[in-house]
């Protein structure tokens, strides 16, 4: 299996655990080279819907929730409906970290798990047709990432980072997030202020803590 990130704006996110989030976009070269075309996906969605999974990085042991809707006509890219599973605690923090990107102005992060069924003949970097195993909510802190996420690098600053954190302490995440971000607000308000927060120390922390992972 094969897979593409893409990183673009939630569209759309109600209380109900219900996210609308492009998985894919057409008619852009992206890092790998390919280009996806208009109607790339439509074969592999008709024929198994039922069989597409919402994940979490890519992991096919933690399923988020199901795809209510995955819309092949959209004229920008793969446009997914997806409904979250609030019972299920990796579910709600990750629904809950959408809500804090959004609330922020910062975007999320998805990828696609697939496979290539045919490419231009015109244009190899042309796919146009895939088949669509899953797609994934992307854990978008992660350590090797916290310098280049969009958004996220526009904090600037330790405190910027922290007013970030504090508002992730008053969302709806699970006992075992909060704990964790109880922590990390107890740590960073003790370091210098005179650093970025890409400084290794910092990073090496929260990878700890697991709260990007």
């Amino acid at each position: 299996m094969l897979y593409k990130q893409v990183t673009h704006d939630i569209k759309d996110i109600d209380e109900k655990g219900v996210v609308v989030a492009y998985a894919n976009a057409y008619g852009n070269e992206d890092s790998d080279g390919d280009i996806s075309g208009r109607g790339s996906f439509t074969k592999t969605i008709v024929e198994n819907f039922k069989r597409i999974r919402v994940l979490k990085d890519h992991n096919s042991t933690i399923s988020l929730g199901v795809p209510l809707e995955i819309d092949t006509k959209d004229q920008f890219g793969l446009l997914t409906k997806s409904q979250f599973n609030l019972k299920k605690e990796v579910s709600r923090d990750m629904f809950t970290d959408i809500q804090l990107y959004k609330e922020n102005g910062l975007n999320a992060e998805l990828s696609i798990g697939y496979g290539i069924v045919k490419r231009n003949e015109k244009d190899s970097r042309v796919i146009d047709e895939y088949k669509l195993y899953e797609y994934s909510f992307l854990t978008s802190w992660a350590a090797n990432e916290l310098a280049t996420v969009q958004g996220i690098k526009n904090l600037k600053s330790p405190s910027g980072y922290i007013d970030l954190l504090v508002k992730a302490y008053d969302l709806n995440y699970s006992d075992t997030r909060l704990k964790s971000i109880e922590t990390i607000l107890q740590t960073l308000s003790k370091e210098p202020s005179n650093h970025s927060i890409t400084k290794p120390s910092e990073l090496e922390l929260l990878t700890e803590l697991n709260f990007i992972n």
